[in-house]
């Protein structure tokens, strides 16, 4: 009896799965952010006039579309990387799992909020503390799938596994710091955003080798 619970629990909960769950719920999120953007309604006699007016008033939605496109791209990226370590699975790591997907999923809601009131201080303080959340679930997966290597192969690079951890706490303090600027500018606050990504892109290309 033993034996047969052993290899349903191994059937159930095996790391595949959940990472096809994940890129299943990535896809759809992804897909939705631009579904907030739709074409203006113009009538036809003033369509010239009318038309690059109406697409440049888009801007916000626009730049939080694309914004957003790239943290889901880095998070996502980050998220698969784990994956490819993780060789086992437990119902704890399927439940924290589902937490972070929790938090994926609302950033669309969060990206609407700052392309249409992204002069609100409030929307700037929503969007990052929604990636924050998201971010910190993501390092307590990572935490837990490596503690004792119960979840990794015992061979697995100590080094990938510091960086990795590293590299999501650098993180949080921005998100936090740009809760912080929105207090004072919201301006400065995207802002930091922008520098935010571009520093992540950045750190993505130069530990690529750690991947390897």
């Amino acid at each position: 009896m033993s034996q047969i619970k052993k290899r349903v629990s191994a059937t159930v909960f095996t790391p595949n799965r959940l990472e096809a769950l994940t890129d299943g719920v990535f896809a759809i999120v992804m897909t939705l952010l631009v579904l907030e953007i739709t074409i203006p309604e113009i009538v036809h006699p003033s369509l010239q006039a009318e038309l690059p007016r109406r697409l440049l008033e888009l801007w916000p939605k626009l730049y939080s579309y694309a914004l957003s496109f790239i943290v889901l791209g880095l998070l996502w990226t980050l998220h698969h990387r784990s994956f490819h370590s993780i060789k086992r699975c437990d119902s704890a790591l399927v439940w924290l799992n589902i937490v972070f997907l929790m938090f994926v999923a609302l950033i669309p809601f969060s990206t609407s909020l700052i392309g249409n009131y992204g002069t609100e201080q409030l929307s700037i303080v929503i969007y990052a503390s929604n990636v924050l959340l998201a971010l910190v679930m993501r390092l307590i997966i990572w935490t837990y799938a490596t503690g004792k290597y119960h979840l990794v192969d015992s061979d697995i690079s100590r080094r990938w596994v510091k960086v990795d951890k590293l590299i999501l706490i650098g993180y949080s303090p921005v998100f936090l710091l740009v809760i912080g600027v929105s207090f004072i500018n919201v301006t400065a606050a995207f802002s930091v955003l922008v520098l935010l990504l571009v520093t992540a892109i950045v750190m993505q290309l130069i530990t690529r080798r750690l991947y390897q």
